[in-house]
């Protein structure tokens, strides 16, 4: 999940919580129109199930918030821990070109890519072979000469020598249209079933 996404969930989840406690304070003190403020915030219903499960309701409440506080760790740690492989920012062509990079502004014709539409187009081609049913690509370090990071998730019927020749092949096509050469390449194959395997 990227950081802008994550940053849009944790959006979400914020004015939501912030929405409910708004409501519950309301009605509490008696302003929420056809609410009596000594009545339980929880429907009717609801409240008949949560004393019909008595005492397993606090169990199942309990794991409720245990795997509620695990996903809010998890995505704290994802904003807060840096990644030990920083994704590859944008980037300049002139860099690839060996034209000066030292400009401070971009002259007229200049293209700058994005890095992570460059990944996503590796992970596009090579997702084409039928024995790959997924494929993510991570660039990290800088240009020219970047790392990459392979994983991919293969058919059981799949043959690491034929997979090593596709990623050999998407990889040339990635060094020819970007103009990048890695200065590390790695690949991990997980085959449906089975453990991870590195292919190069």
């Amino acid at each position: 999940m990227t950081d802008s996404r994550l940053r849009v969930l944790w959006t979400v989840v914020g004015l939501a919580l912030t929405a409910v406690g708004a409501v519950g304070l309301v009605a509490s003190l008696g302003h929420l129109a056809g609410v009596d403020e000594n009545a339980p915030l929880i429907w009717s219903g609801l409240l008949r199930l949560w004393r019909g499960v008595a005492p397993w309701g606090l169990a199942v409440l309990g794991v409720l918030g245990l795997l509620l506080a695990w996903l809010g760790a998890h995505l704290l740690r994802r904003l807060l821990w840096p990644s030990p492989h920083p994704v590859m920012g944008d980037l300049d062509l002139r860099i690839v070109t060996a034209t000066t990079a030292d400009e401070t502004r971009l002259p007229p014709g200049t293209t700058r890519v994005r890095g992570g539409r460059l990944a996503r187009g590796l992970e596009r081609d090579l997702a084409r072979d039928p024995q790959v049913r997924r494929a993510s690509v991570t660039l990290t370090g800088t240009a020219p000469n970047p790392e990459l990071w392979i994983e991919l998730r293969l058919g059981p019927r799949a043959t690491l020598t034929t997979v090593r020749d596709h990623v050999s092949a998407a990889v040339g096509r990635f060094w020819v249209t970007a103009g990048l050469t890695p200065g590390r390449l790695d690949v991990t194959a997980r085959l449906d079933g089975a453990g991870a395997a590195r292919v190069r």
